[in-house]
């Protein structure tokens, strides 16, 4: 089981991912290269067993909170993590396994970040809402 401080150090590798993979994505030269993909692969790695270990651990315990506004923000929680990995997935089988002579850079680049951008979302969600309350309701 991995405890809150573990979780937070993953939120910060995970940033520290997204914070690369902006710059390398960018790069219209690098589109094929498959270094790049085996980073994105790597941070889709990280980001699932990221997500997963929360399911299993923070999620469990705030879904059988007695109050349901606690037990409401697990629901999001849990909501917002299936959507990632649905996302997630879907942009790893299009842009690193799918065999494709001209991709589309531009079209990389937005999807690239509205990836990041919903993983960034889900990683300011867990800091600013879901690990106070975690901290406040069951560290006491």
């Amino acid at each position: 089981m991995y405890t809150l401080n573990e979780l937070k150090k993953q939120n910060t590798e995970i940033s520290d991912l997204i914070n690369i993979l902006q710059v390398v994505t960018k790069d219209k030269s690098l589109i094929n290269n498959p270094y790049v993909c085996e980073l994105v692969e790597r941070f889709n790695e990280k980001v699932w067993m990221h997500l997963v270990f929360e399911e299993n651990t923070i999620y469990s315990e705030l879904s059988k909170h007695h109050n349901p506004d606690i037990s409401n923000i697990a629901l999001t929680f849990h909501t917002t993590a299936k959507n990632i990995k649905k996302q997630f997935t879907n942009y790893v089988k299009l842009w690193c396994h799918a065999i494709k002579e001209n991709k589309d850079h531009a079209k990389f680049v937005a999807e690239s970040n509205e990836i990041f951008e919903l993983i960034k979302e889900r990683v300011r969600y867990e800091s600013q809402e879901v690990f106070p309350l975690v901290e406040k309701h069951f560290n006491s």
